[in-house]
């Protein structure tokens, strides 16, 4: 499977992070990718941007070199109600909102806390993709969860950087890819890179939903056309 864009990716503002832009829109370039997100932390996360930061996402140019860039963020998931750390009006402004469970922001509970913290997430009209949820600190009902994903529109993701070093998470993303099989839900992979030597890095993720013969149809970075119309779909502009 050829994949033709990457939607996860840090620069130098989440702080524990080691590239720029710059370096992570080289990669799409060098990979002929159709496009690329910046999606650093939100504002909860400890060494995350600030608020003027995500403010500000706008000035940059929809594409640079023929690379579609995508203004995001992964929004931390901060309480068992599924809160986001992100003002709505910021969200807005976005092209994309991935949210994502970190134990920075939030202390792990049970896994009828985390369901319905995700049941909550998967209501958010703000929220696009839902960001390596196979972390076993925050376990959930995969089975109750999934199909509401598809229910809310959203895009699960298959997240490269799991299988580096996650690899309690490897089985629970597994699983996860099988539902979304059997439900039809959408996915996404993308390489959560923190620096430039990972961006584009899903060798690892692709052999997983190989294996399980996960259809392509429904990988929704498969295809620029695929995902182009979710993209207008959810309303960006100017692509």
């Amino acid at each position: 499977m050829n994949l033709i864009a990457d939607l996860h990716c840090h620069t130098i503002f989440s702080k524990h992070a080691y590239n720029t832009l710059r370096d992570n829109l080289n990669v799409a370039v060098k990979r002929n990718f159709k496009a690329i997100a910046v999606t650093d932390h939100g504002i909860g996360m400890p060494d995350s941007p600030t608020l003027s930061y995500f403010e500000n996402l706008t000035s940059l140019p929809r594409y640079v070199e023929s690379i579609c860039l995508l203004r995001g963020v992964e929004a931390n998931i901060m309480d068992n109600e599924g809160r986001l750390d992100m003002p709505e009006r910021v969200m807005e402004s976005l092209d994309l909102v991935i949210a994502s469970f970190h134990t920075t922001c939030a202390k792990p509970g049970t896994r009828e806390e985390h369901t319905n913290a995700y049941l909550n997430v998967a209501k958010n009209p703000h929220v696009h993709i839902i960001g390596h949820s196979g972390t076993p600190e925050f376990c959930y009902d995969y089975e109750e969860v999934i199909p509401i994903f598809k229910k809310y529109n959203k895009i699960v993701e298959i997240n490269a950087h799991t299988f580096i070093c996650r690899q309690k998470s490897v089985e629970n993303c597994r699983r996860i890819a099988l539902l979304c099989k059997e439900h039809r839900v959408p996915v996404i992979v993308n390489s959560d890179a923190h620096s430039e030597f990972e961006v584009g890095q899903w060798e690892k993720a692709l052999a997983m939903l190989a294996s399980i013969n996960f259809p392509e149809e429904l990988v929704i970075n498969s295809s620029w056309g695929r995902l182009k119309e979710y993209l207008i779909g959810i309303g960006v502009k100017d692509i």
